[in-house]
This record gives C-alpha cells, structure tokens and sequence, in this order.
C-alpha cells in the first residue's frame, strides 16, 4: 500500500527551497488579502471540540468529563480593516458524531453564521461522515469586525439523524481572510510567465510568475491550479481550485517557492486524464503578510502521448459509511465498463478517512468486492488520506463493491464524503 496522508499525489520538483502557507476560499479575478489562522495547539492537541450545549445525554465511564466540558474560549484574533471590502472565514473541521447540525461561528457576540457544508450530497450533508480542510469560506459582515483584536466562539447542534443526543464536532483551526481594495493598499504584484495560455503539458508543468513589492521583499509564491482531482478538501466539489489546508498549510497544490527565482516543476503524472483545459494562477505574499492572486491563466491543455489515468468516482456512496463492532459497512462503490480496463498497468484507490488505525489488535479492514484489500492504513482517532494499491485482478468491469468491517468496539472506522476514486494508470 501507499501511503498518501497528507503527501500529495502529484509532487513538485522546485528550483527553490519549498516551503507552505495558508491559502484562500473564493477569489476573483484577482485580490489583496491578508490571512490570520488560529492554531489551537501542536500535536497532539491540534484540535478543540464542541458539544451540543443543549444535551440531555448522561455521560459515564471514559466519556464522563463531558458532562462538564466547557467550551474552548480562542485567543483573539488581531485584523487589519484599513481599506478592507470584505472578510471571510476558512475552517479545517471534523463533522463529528453523524447527524451533527448547528456547526457555527460567532465574532464579538454578533450573530451565529453557519459553518461551510460539503455540496452534491443526496440527502443532508449532516448524515454523511465529512472532513472539511480549509477550501471553504464563509462571509463575514465587516461591520461585525474590530480593527484590532476578534473573538471568534464555535457551537455545535442537535443531531438531525442517527440522533443518539450526542452533537459533537472538532475544529483543527480557522483563518480569517480580510480583502482590501488594492488601490487603497499597497501590495505586492506579478504575473504568470508560464504556463501561458494555449501552452500544452503531460507529465510535467512548469510554473513560474514574476513578483515583486513595495513593501520589502516577497516571503512567498504559491501556485494553484483548477482541474479535476480527487477531493482533498472535501467540500464535495471536484473540478475547482485544488488545494486542502492542516493547520493553515497548505497541501495538494502544485507547489510553493520561498526564495527567487520564482519558478518550479510539477509532477503531475497522477493527475487524472482532463476533459478540458485546466487554469493555473499564483499568489504572491511578501514580507509583511499581504497577498496578491494573480489573473488566472487560461486554457492550459493536458495532453499525453504514451499514457493516461482514468479517474472512475463512486457512484454510490451510503450514509453513515461505517464499520464498529463486528458490523459490515453499507456497500459504497463503482462501476467499470470494459473501456476502463483497456491498456490498464497500475490502479490505486484514493480514501478519506477517519479513525482508519485502532490502539489494539481488532480486525478493521478496508474490502473490495468482498475481500480486504487494506487493513489498519489510516490514523487513529483522527483522519487520513491515502493511496491504496489495488491489483488490476481483483478489479472487474461492471459493479465493484467498497466496504468497511471492524471489529473494535471504541471509534467508528468511516469514509468520508464524497467517496473513495480508483485511479487506472494505462498505456495509449
């Protein structure tokens, strides 16, 4: 098996010492921004919780302290409003205990706002295991903000199904994100020189963007680009601006430069075969922590020769998608047809987990078709994302069933929306 957790598919061959930062929700054409994340702690304390305050539940044996839990009071949070047009909120947080509704935010007392949901999901997003990682935003009026010192209060809900009286969710850690109206602030500026529009890549892209400031010096250059992937960040949307965020970092991007010049290459020999041209841009932070996002690149055109990778998506993906106890998982899972298959060498499945380890000996094992394929690859108590290895003969055309079985009677073993992909590597 290989193991992914956190290392992107595609890696990034960089001219310059690498290094990552925290990245944006929404953008326009282009913006000027500057990010504040909160990180609650380093592992592994890397995350606080939230319980419905309104609970009946009695809670006993190791759960017991929750009867007196008290709710995580974050530090404040230090914004700068001079010139500011909007703000939003980012959040990298666990769904919690399925069914978990309510998951919002309040700034200085003001009114709650809910937390970004996954999309696309048949039924309510809340009776779908789901971990969102930092590509969501949720709009903050600015009249709710202080130039100065935020605080920031989270409060979960009453479960909407599979209710046991038991509301409960973790937050890793939030960024607030405030944009300024770019004449009004003095930013750093660039431009993409490659790729430019009409340029064609296969297993290689290279990137490289002219920045400068007149602030100092630029700290950073990261490069993003939208395309369809596997969803690293878990908001239910394929084709978009591909990244995830742990703690504010950024992860599954193309790639980040800290110094000049500020040029990489990018592997994307995993990156799935495209129906259209992908968009590429940059954003560029200097040294006083302003961002500009430059003008995407448009109509970047993949295209190999000798080689492709098929991404082949659940089609069916089960509420409550998991295993405790000696209890088989619902059936998740996808359809190959014989074009699939053809000049097939190498396939591997893509999972988001959570709590995909146990601390003990108990069978917890992914399977396909029946039979385990994986067993014990993920993170305790926490979640993952992996690549597994699949042999091309336990793949078969028509339906292929992914299931989870645990025998451990402590944490669920669940996938999380919007399912598991089977990546099939094949010759032209």
């Amino acid at each position: 098996m290989f193991k992914l957790s956190f290392i992107a598919a595609r890696s990034c061959v960089v001219f310059a010492f690498a290094a990552l930062s925290p990245f944006l929700g929404r953008s326009s054409a282009q913006d000027v921004f500057r990010e504040v994340t909160y990180t609650y702690g380093a592992s592994p304390t890397t995350h606080f919780a939230e319980l419905d305050p309104e609970t009946k539940r009695v809670f006993t044996g190791e759960h017991a302290a929750m009867a007196t839990m008290k709710r995580h009071v974050p530090k404040s949070v230090t914004l700068d409003l001079a010139g500011a047009t909007r703000a939003e909120l980012s959040v990298e947080y666990w769904g919690g205990h399925i069914g978990t509704a309510g998951q919002r935010f309040r700034v200085n007392n003001h009114d709650w706002i809910d937390l970004p949901q996954p999309s696309g999901t048949p039924t309510e997003p809340q009776r779908y295991y789901r971990t969102l990682l930092g590509n969501n935003s949720a709009p903050i009026p600015l009249a709710q903000l202080r130039d100065g010192e935020n605080a920031f209060r989270f409060t979960a809900g009453k479960q909407i199904a599979f209710a046991n009286d038991w509301g409960f969710y973790w937050i890793y850690d939030f960024t607030a994100r405030v944009y300024y109206d770019a004449a009004k602030k003095p930013h750093p500026t660039g431009e993409m020189i490659a790729p430019s529009a009409g340029s064609i890549f296969d297993d290689t892209l290279r990137l490289e963007v002219a920045a400068s400031s007149p602030n100092g010096s630029i700290a950073r250059v990261e490069f993003i680009g939208e395309y369809d992937d596997f969803d690293w960040d878990g908001d239910g949307v394929w084709r978009e601006w591909q990244y995830a965020t742990s703690h504010g970092v950024l992860h599954h991007h193309l790639g980040t430069v800290t110094r000049y010049p500020w040029r990489l290459k990018c592997d994307t020999r995993w990156l799935p075969d495209q129906a259209q041209p992908i968009r590429v841009r940059a954003r560029i932070t200097d040294s006083t922590g302003l961002t500009y996002l430059t003008p995407p690149v448009d109509n970047v055109v993949q295209r190999r020769t000798h080689r492709g990778v098929r991404m082949v998506k659940c089609d069916v993906v089960p509420e409550k998608w998991m295993s405790r106890a000696g209890k088989e998982s619902p059936k998740g899972g996808f359809v190959l047809t014989p074009a699939d298959l053809v000049g097939a060498t190498f396939a591997r499945l893509i999972v988001s987990t959570w709590s995909g380890d146990v601390e003990d000996t108990s069978v917890h094992e992914l399977r396909l078709n029946g039979e385990r394929l994986a067993s014990r690859f993920g993170e305790f108590h926490n979640y993952d994302q992996d690549a597994i290895e699949v042999p091309l003969g336990r793949l078969k055309v028509g339906r292929n069933e992914i299931s989870l079985f645990s025998t451990f009677p402590g944490h669920m073993f669940e996938i999380n929306w919007p399912g598991p992909v089977l990546l099939i590597e094949y010759k032209k």
